[in-house]
């Protein structure tokens, strides 16, 4: 599957869990997955492994070929998670 289908993918299901995902091309190959809410903020600001594993967890769904990056964080003052994917 295609990386951008797989991010439209995981858009759709973040945004059925509360997150209000969405996928943005870059560019040559770049995409940006945001995350305009965190349903569960008050709970990641006490145990900060729940971001480390969704960064994880993205890794993984969307496969070897992919890397990814967080390059805003609500969570160290940014006003939404994205992430670059290339």
């Amino acid at each position: 599957m295609p990386l951008r289908r797989k991010l439209q993918t995981l858009a759709e299901i973040r945004t059925d869990e509360g997150y209000m995902a969405e996928v943005r091309s870059e560019g040559a190959g770049q995409y940006l997955f945001i995350e305009n809410h965190c349903p569960i903020c008050a709970a990641a600001s006490r145990c900060t492994g729940l971001c480390a594993n969704e960064l994880s967890l993205f890794k993984s769904i969307l496969g070897p070929g992919a890397r990814v990056e967080r390059v805003e964080h609500i969570l160290a003052g940014g006003r939404r998670c994205a992430y670059k994917v290339y």
